[in-house]
């Protein structure tokens, strides 16, 4: 009996220790857990569990900020349209829109190409296009094709302004104005796909590196002039500043304008004829040429008048391609055009 009640009073004063031992060991948790929650303003403090600036979103994160973007009402030419959440099927009927897509890591379904019937996508796009369906050309638009991809968005110009009725009995079509600021394109794509955020960085990298570059080109070049001209089958076409590439060399990068150049008021360019290119007067010359116009340009390098000018004879004209300089207009190709100049004015910089 005594040994029972022996073996009890153990087995009591055991189960004490291990409780006292268990409060213990809680009790230290607790202040470490306080310590830690108490040292925010240490150097050291909370930087394992904080992501750096430059880490990538999660997946997560990303989805519950594009969800947060919608409903959005888009403005554009046929009125608005309000997506109540992102699109995930867009057909783009113009190459600048899988431009705008792919700068903010978007990818549409489909897309027409820029050209004849049997043209491809983009060079400078392609490796990133993977099984993107091509929908027709910008100028002819494949209805059947559209239809077979069942977008749930389709985006286009004004320039299909014939096909519109059609497009839009498909699914809801967005119309933006063929010639608009490429900076707002990138706006209403951000607010599309729910990357304001990203679309705005893509717009600030490009304004920070046209500031750097007007100001190199503007010590290197100082009074010198530089001219935008395409061999053509009627003449020589001459883009003024309100072209759209134009504005890119004269207005962004800040380039010289030839005063015949200045001159040209009531359009984008002009066409004159090879005797007269003279007239032109610039230091500097961007020749656009391609394949559909190969003939005109050999032609003009060939022609006596051509040779003649100080430009030609300097090494200052400057050989691009027009499809990639005329044809697409979104950050990735203006890019293109921008560093290409560049290398082309003031060599490696």
């Amino acid at each position: 009996m005594k040994r029972t009640k022996k073996r009890q009073a153990t087995g009591r004063k055991v189960d004490a220790a291990q409780k006292a031992g268990l409060l213990m060991i809680w009790m230290m948790a607790l202040v470490l857990v306080l310590t830690a929650c108490g040292t925010g303003g240490g150097a050291n403090a909370g930087t394992a569990a904080l992501p750096s600036a430059s880490a990538e979103p999660s997946p997560t994160s990303e989805t519950q900020a594009q969800t947060a973007a919608f409903p959005v009402t888009i403005s554009h030419m046929k009125g608005e349209y309000t997506l109540t959440e992102k699109p995930k099927v867009i057909a783009a009927l113009d190459v600048k829109f899988v431009d705008q897509l792919l700068a903010i890591g978007e990818h549409p379904a489909g897309s027409v190409v820029a050209g004849a019937k049997d043209a491809k996508f983009p060079e400078y796009l392609s490796e990133q296009l993977g099984d993107v369906k091509v929908l027709g050309t910008r100028d002819e638009p494949n209805l059947e094709a559209i239809v077979a991809m069942n977008p749930d968005l389709i985006l286009m110009t004004d320039f299909q302004e014939q096909v519109y009725d059609s497009v839009s009995k498909i699914a809801p079509t967005i119309v933006l104005d063929f010639y608009e600021d490429w900076r707002d394109t990138s706006a209403t794509i951000g607010m599309i796909t729910g990357k304001q955020a990203e679309a705005k960085v893509v717009r600030q990298a490009y304004e920070d590196k046209i500031v750097g570059l007007r100001e190199q080109l503007s010590a290197k070049l100082g009074d010198e002039t530089v001219a935008l001209i395409r061999p053509r089958p009627e003449g020589i076409r001459v883009h003024g500043p309100e072209h759209r590439t134009g504005s890119i060399l004269y207005e962004d990068l800040g380039l010289n304008i030839p005063t015949f150049v200045q001159e040209i008021k009531d359009d984008t360019s002009v066409e004159i004829s090879m005797e007269t290119i003279a007239d032109i007067g610039a230091d500097h010359y961007f020749l656009l040429s391609d394949e559909l116009f190969a003939k005109e340009a050999e032609a003009m390098a060939n022609s006596p008048v051509w040779k003649s000018h100080d430009a030609v004879k300097n090494n200052r004209v400057y050989n691009v391609n027009s499809t990639l300089w005329i044809a697409y207009y979104g950050p990735i190709a203006l890019n293109i055009i921008v560093d290409q100049t560049a290398e082309a004015l003031l060599g490696s910089h």
